[in-house]
């Protein structure tokens, strides 16, 4: 029972950490990059894409996910040895809506990001969480001040 527990909660910070504010690509929030591109993204948490042909946000993507995955995985005292596959599905909303940016009113998505996990002993656990995303716009969006 506690191991369950265990990786429900890691799925469950590792979207919390993930999504959060500070996963970020060139200073800014890193999903404005590419939720309107991508309607429909799959990315394995164990082992991270290199595909070149891939545009850098989403490889950035990718890293950041199997990093914040590994980082949950190590603070919950687990190894990447227990869990035989886990993988991140993102999927947006067919059509944009109207929601706010630091007070500002923008067109976005809603987007739902589902974490799934099977353990070395075959169990599948599952986590979601979803957000109003908009389209990167560095005229409302606040960027991360990038050190001198």
């Amino acid at each position: 029972m506690a191991r369950r527990r265990t990786i429900e909660g890691v799925l469950y910070n590792f979207l919390g950490t993930y999504t959060s504010r500070y996963s970020d690509y060139e200073g800014y929030w890193l999903f404005g990059f590419i939720v309107e591109s991508t309607p429909q993204l799959t990315l394995d948490l164990v082992v991270a894409t290199t595909e070149s042909t891939a545009a850098a946000p989403l490889i950035a993507a990718s890293r950041l996910a199997a990093a914040k995955f590994a980082e949950q995985i190590r603070k919950a005292g687990l190894s990447m040895q227990e869990i035989r596959s886990s993988h991140l599905d993102i999927k947006r909303a067919e059509f944009p809506r109207e929601g706010r940016v630091n007070g500002f009113g923008c067109p976005g998505y809603d987007v739902n990001f589902a974490a799934r996990a099977v353990s070395d002993r075959g169990r599948t656990y599952k986590s979601e969480r979803s957000l109003f995303i908009a389209p990167h716009n560095p005229e409302v969006e606040r960027g991360r001040a990038i050190g001198p």
